[in-house]
């Protein structure tokens, strides 16, 4: 699973990255260093065939859903039942989008300790990750919009920390998996582990386990890279 990231750029970054330059309109929006669920953070998504960035609920809840709190144990969409599992086949088909992430923290177990690792883009760029995202409404009629991060098996470099990872789209992958017009199988197959010689990683501070604790340094390495 992913239940940790963390995100530093700007909103001037994901402008240039993802909007061809054009202004973003996020309003408040403050870098990162310890992204948990039920927090909020910039998502790309398409509406009437053009990009679009929004600040949405990390923790994907169902239109159809009782209770927001459901969101809490759907921060994740596996890639290998999306399009049948009844909350996320219909957004899988209808309202994809974009997670631009700095990296993500996963733990290794080792032994009766769990290692917290950030795990990044060798070049430092943003990550692209694919997700979903749902509208909610609470019985005032109240809206709120939430997404998950979808996650394929582990490639070479991440086994040795976790079973799963995100699923990591190349820049000439987003459109497609943005557009309206991608049909189900091209879809599937943009859902496979990132190509190795991609990432980096490097184990970080156990204080990073506690989403009340957000600062830069709790992304310093501790120890020595992973090989």
């Amino acid at each position: 699973m992913c239940g940790r990231a963390y995100a530093l750029f700007t909103e001037a970054d994901l402008a240039t990255r993802y909007l061809k330059r054009r202004p973003a309109t996020l309003g408040e929006f403050t870098p990162t260093a310890n992204l948990a669920p039920t927090q909020l953070t910039p998502i790309v998504r398409e509406v009437n065939g053009a990009r679009e960035l929004a600040r949405l609920r990390w923790g994907l809840v169902p239109s159809w859903a009782k209770e927001l709190k459901i969101g809490a144990s759907m921060i994740n969409a596996r890639a290998e039942t999306i399009a049948e599992k009844p909350s996320f086949r219909v957004a899988f088909r209808q309202r994809r989008c974009i997670v631009p992430l700095s990296g993500f923290i996963e733990w290794q177990r080792d032994g009766t300790r769990k290692r917290p690792f950030a795990i990044y883009r060798e070049d430092r760029a943003i990550l692209s990750v694919a997700g979903l995202w749902d509208r909610w409404a609470d019985t005032d009629g109240d809206e709120v919009q939430t997404f998950a991060v979808i996650t394929t098996e582990a490639n070479g470099f991440m086994a040795p920390i976790h079973g799963r990872m995100p699923v990591i789209l190349e820049p000439g992958d987003e459109d497609a998996w943005l557009s309206a017009d991608t049909g189900p199988e091209a879809l599937h197959a943009l859902l496979v582990p990132c190509a190795e010689g991609r990432l980096a990683a490097h184990e970080v501070s156990s204080l990073i386990n506690s989403p009340r604790n957000n600062a830069p340094e709790l992304l310093e390495p501790v120890g020595d890279a992973l090989p």
